[in-house]
């Protein structure tokens, strides 16, 4: 008997974090500051492009390939994932406030 409530109790915290996580996705989409130029932006200045924005790790990394001549055929791919992660932050900070606004 105890095991199916711990079961349900399981049930019911998965289903709210894929609750959870799909309202950041929504709210990302929102947030996200990305351009339809950010890909060409990344390759013609690469580097630069995402240490100006403070994507620092994505900066060294593009820096250290440049020096193997691929850094700048790799940073128009680096600059989506980079602005939909900082989206994806936003929007759970958003949510979280939100809810502590709620409680």
């Amino acid at each position: 008997e105890r095991c199916g409530l711990v079961d349900s109790v399981g049930d019911d915290l998965a289903s709210r974090i894929a609750a959870n996580q799909a309202e950041a996705e929504i709210v990302a989409d929102r947030v996200d500051e990305s351009t339809s130029l950010s890909w060409l932006w990344a390759f013609l200045c690469g580097p630069l492009y995402f240490a100006f924005w403070g994507f620092w790790g994505r900066a060294v990394v593009v820096f250290v390939l440049n020096f193997a001549l691929v850094g700048f055929l790799l940073a128009p791919f680096l600059a989506y994932p980079a602005w939909r992660g900082r989206a994806l932050e936003k929007a759970e900070k958003l949510l979280l406030l939100e809810s502590a606004r709620r409680a």
